[in-house]
């Protein structure tokens, strides 16, 4: 008679939180977290078993990465001052005469003497353009009846006058009021070239916004990265305006104005990525 001998059944495979359970519990106990395949029969071929980790499960055991959105975002500002080598004045003559043609043709007289004096101040560069006229009826109101009727007529003329002398601007002051002109309506100093300065103050902008953002990233233990956006530029200088003029019929000496200085100013925004954790921290 035959005799059947049995076959030892295939052990099953163990599932992910069977293993991890196990590791756990096996590693608490101070044996190493190894795997052993269950005692063969006698005579069988021991059989070897292999536990897999799915890609899942492993990413969300790895230790978090930098994230790749992680920034920092600042603003610096930046400023340098230049010295003015232009003045520019306005004066304006106004007159007023009965009728349009007596107003307009003392306006023109009157005009023609402020730019004859100005012109004739010896100042250096000086360059004399007109840029507004006008002639207008004036109103007076009758009573009784109360309603407006022509008045009279006021006929009101400009003229812009540049120099490269900034010192002579007392001295444009006084020769066009002295020679006529009743209205001071315009004092300003400029700067001709600002583009070098300009580019200092952009420079000094970015730094200040670099050192920020580098003082941040150090706070929270990270690595500064690179720059992402920029945003920012410098400004022309606006002219800067002069004092109050006041108006004096005889002058002993040229109208004091100093022409002071110009600040060109810059400011930026910058995003800075953050990277990783600084080694030590």
């Amino acid at each position: 008679m035959s005799h059947l001998e049995a076959t030892p059944p295939t052990p099953p495979l163990v599932s992910h939180a069977v293993l991890m359970a196990v590791l756990a519990l096996t590693a608490c106990a101070g044996a190493p977290a190894t795997a052993q395949a269950p005692s063969p029969a006698d005579g069988a071929a021991p059989r070897a078993h292999m536990y897999t980790v799915s890609p899942e499960h492993a990413a969300a055991l790895a230790p978090q990465a930098t994230r790749a959105d992680a920034f920092v975002e600042v603003s610096g500002t930046g400023s340098v001052t230049v010295l003015p080598d232009r003045v520019q004045a306005s004066f304006a003559v106004e007159t007023r005469a009965a009728d349009a043609a007596g107003a307009a043709a003392e306006n023109a007289l009157l005009m023609d003497r402020v730019i004859r004096a100005l012109r004739g101040a010896g100042i250096p560069g000086l360059e004399v353009e007109t840029f507004g006229y006008a002639l207008n009826p004036q109103y007076a109101v009758t009573d009784p009846p109360r309603s407006r009727v022509i008045d009279g007529y006021a006929a009101l003329n400009n003229i812009r006058v540049t120099s490269n002398d900034v010192s002579a601007a007392g001295k444009l002051v006084d020769a066009a009021i002295g020679a006529g002109a009743n209205r001071v309506s315009g004092l300003g100093f400029g700067a001709s070239d600002t583009e070098a300065a300009r580019r200092e103050a952009l420079t000094q902008a970015v730094r200040s916004a670099r050192l920020q953002a580098e003082a941040m990233a150090d706070a929270l233990g990270l690595v500064l990265g690179p720059p992402l956006e920029v945003h920012g530029g410098a400004q022309i200088p606006y002219p800067r305006r002069g004092g109050e003029v006041m108006f004096r019929a005889e002058a002993a000496m040229d109208t004091p104005i100093e022409a002071g200085d110009l600040t060109v100013s810059a400011n930026v925004t910058v995003r800075f990525a953050l990277g990783p954790a600084k080694e030590g921290r």
